[in-house]
């Protein structure tokens, strides 16, 4: 992976004032994907929108790392469903015709 693709969790963490343990659940819990660069652990640039997301609700409204996992993987089901329905809208579309 090119380092132009990925932020040091260093960087992340200083940036966003999160603590490095938080990082830590989250990659062990599996929520997000942390990578090894020349020993620089580094996450990816398509992990940070979801990793801000996550950071703002254990900041913001001081959820704690289980809860976000929780939180996490219920938008995780919706965005999912939502996606099914969007899908079976369209196959009805073509029998309403």
């Amino acid at each position: 992976m090119k380092a132009e693709q990925v932020i040091s969790v260093d960087d992340f963490c200083v940036y966003h004032n999160v603590e490095y343990t938080f990082v830590d659940y989250l990659a062990e819990a599996g929520l997000v994907n942390i990578t090894r660069i020349n020993e620089v652990r580094c996450i990816p640039i398509e992990e940070i929108s979801g990793l801000e997301r996550m950071v703002r609700l254990h900041t913001q409204l001081e959820i704690n790392e289980a809860g976000v996992a929780t939180i996490n993987n219920l938008l995780q089901k919706i965005e999912n469903m939502q996606q099914e329905m969007s899908y079976l809208r369209s196959r009805l579309r073509i029998y309403e015709a």
